[in-house]
């Protein structure tokens, strides 16, 4: 069985046809605007009924809110097309954002906020408001309202009249007993009678005026309350997402270490360079061994005591100690004449470099006298002789540890390795944190300071070395100036930049070889939005509805989205007074 509603029904008549019905199966055929959508309560009083009288009710419908709320509620529905466009109203269903279709294609959305808090909690919850968004119906510009709050009034009228008119449909022995009214007799209400009292004429004057006083009190508190509320309370906070677009374009930079500031005509900005220099050395352990034969050797002073003519000693000179070790000159030298002064003679010496005759170390002997075999049994082996300052030394005869190749090789890697380390990480920790390195331009440098050489005899030996780090430099704040200053001349007057979407992507910077300068081939990439004037904005949305006001935000073109919040929640327009407007720009949801 159909059941056609009409727009204007009301939910008693809806029922009341329900009752009247006789088939278990009902379609009721609901058009746009009717006043079942106006609430929830409705659907659910309906939906009470419905199953108390065994029916089953399928809604048709033509509206996709109407149809989400009454699924919500539990009804069956089914969609009916081709029914006029009328104003719908939900007062429980989420608003969903509408996205005016505009012959630009430009997105406009526009979302109303009502919300009742308390001055206290009002900054904490700006954003938790229960939401009424809506969308031009045609390209033209209609739009459909949506969901208004229905009076507790009318909720309460509609129930009383449910009630009486289930009540009227009971059969008379289901029906609610009516109190029977007891009457008293004469006599009994001569005997209840009391001639009253001063006492309880005053108490009885007080009880009675005492509700009428609190009843008025109360009406006057509301009513001042009510004026409070309208005249001061109201406020609108209206949340604004500007419409944005991306610009991009390519930058050539060039960075100098001959400047200290940015060269905004040229596009230059300057550099700077940083160098660290850091010396390391260590002890490591020979590895060689060597079968040696080394003879003793060491220094000699000979003395010409004989004439104060020179004497010259060939190469090989032949010089013996006390104990019959010979040593001889490297090669020859000359003596120099003793002096005569007041008839005696003063010796003069000269002082030679002389070799054991044999390797061992028996010839690693103690400082000594010296005497000349070559001169025995004449007059000049007294006359020429040796003497020795410190021990003789390096006679040997055995294996020996001696430094290898290889382990002059494994120290010096060793050591640059650790070294490498050491100075990148003081390196690092030199660098300023505004600075940024440029890439490629780090330079390492290691150099061998002292070293031993190959075949050196001893068991240990050490290696030093000195390790220069150096790099190009520079701020990414000046970069991202000079970038600010080429957005700003290809945008309009009318746009502002949005900086923190800057994005700057650039190849390996050329570095020239005297590494003065730097070249920098940028691509660049932000947004831009649309700038809104807040002052002009507050006065033309003074005093307007909420029609009103979602018609001239969808008509600003340089506006993207915006979120209107009324408080206290029955307020339904907004403030005459500006400096009750409040406008945030919100640039974080771009």
């Amino acid at each position: 069985m159909n059941i056609y509603l009409k727009p204007d029904e009301e939910i008693i008549s809806i029922i009341d046809k329900l009752v009247q019905s006789q088939e278990e199966k009902v379609n009721l055929i609901v058009p746009l605007g009717a006043q079942i959508w106006q609430s929830s309560i409705n659907l659910k009083l309906l939906k009470r009924e419905a199953e108390n009288l065994g029916k089953d009710v399928i809604l048709v419908v033509a509206d996709d809110l109407g149809a989400e709320m009454a699924q919500r509620i539990g009804f069956t529905v089914e969609k009916e097309k081709n029914l006029p466009v009328e104003l719908v109203k939900d007062e429980e269903t989420e608003p969903e954002e509408i996205e005016p279709k505009e012959k630009q294609g430009d997105k406009d959305m526009i979302e109303f906020l009502v919300e009742e808090l308390k001055p206290e909690e009002r900054e904490k919850k700006k954003k938790q408001t229960s939401l009424a968004s809506f969308k031009p119906s045609s390209p033209k510009g209609k739009m459909a309202d949506i969901v208004n709050l229905e009076s507790d009034k009318r909720k309460s009228g509609i129930k009383e009249k449910i009630a009486s008119k289930l009540e009227d449909k009971k059969p008379e022995f289901l029906k609610t007993p009516k109190e029977p009214v007891i009457r008293e007799s004469y006599s009994e209400s001569v005997l209840k009678e009391k001639k009253p009292s001063f006492d309880s004429i005053v108490k009885k004057s007080f009880s009675l005026n005492w509700p009428k006083l609190l009843i008025l009190f109360i009406i006057l508190t509301f009513i001042i309350a009510g004026l409070v509320s309208f005249l001061v309370l109201p406020t609108t906070e209206i949340v604004i997402t500007p419409k944005t677009e991306k610009v991009s374009f390519d930058l050539l930079v060039i960075g100098s270490k001959e400047i200290s500031q940015v060269d905004e005509s040229l596009n230059k900005i300057p550099l700077q360079e940083i160098e660290i220099t850091k010396r390391k050395s260590r002890e490591f352990q020979s590895t060689g061994e060597k079968e040696i034969n080394e003879k003793a050797h060491g220094i000699i002073t000979v003395y010409n005591e004989y004439s104060s003519d020179p004497q010259t000693l060939v190469a090989t000179t032949r010089f013996q100690s006390p104990d019959g070790k010979i040593f001889r000159i490297f090669e020859s030298v000359t003596i120099p004449g003793a002096k005569i002064e007041q008839g005696k003679i003063i010796p003069d010496s000269i002082e030679v470099e002389v070799i054991a005759d044999q390797p061992g170390e028996d010839y690693n002997i103690e400082a000594t006298d010296f005497t000349i075999p070559g001169f025995k049994g004449s007059p000049k082996y007294a006359g020429f002789y040796g003497k020795s300052k410190s021990s003789m030394k390096d006679g040997y005869t055995g294996k020996v540890k001696v430094v290898t190749a290889k382990d002059i090789e494994k120290a010096e890697e060793s050591l640059i390795n650790e070294l490498k380390e050491e100075i990148n990480q003081a390196f690092q920790e030199q660098i300023p944190t505004e600075l940024r390195v440029i890439d490629n331009s780090t330079k390492e440098d290691v150099t061998v300071i002292s070293t031993v050489k190959e075949e050196d005899r001893m068991d240990k030996f050490t290696v030093e070395i000195e390790g220069v780090i150096s790099a190009l430099l520079f701020k990414e704040e000046n970069l991202k100036k000079l970038v600010d200053l080429n957005v700003m001349s290809v945008i309009s007057e009318n746009k502002i930049p949005l900086s923190e979407t800057q994005q700057i992507k650039w190849i390996d910077p050329v570095i020239d070889s005297s590494k003065e300068e730097v070249s920098f081939s940028l691509y660049a990439e932000e947004k831009v939005a649309w700038q809104i004037n807040e002052q002009s904005l507050k006065e033309n949305l003074a005093g307007q509805s909420e029609a009103e006001v979602r018609s001239y935000l969808v008509s600003q073109p340089e506006i993207e989205k915006a979120k209107v919040s009324f408080w206290p929640f029955w307020v339904k327009k907004i403030p005459t007074q500006v400096e009750k407007i409040e406008i945030i720009i919100d640039f974080e949801s771009i």
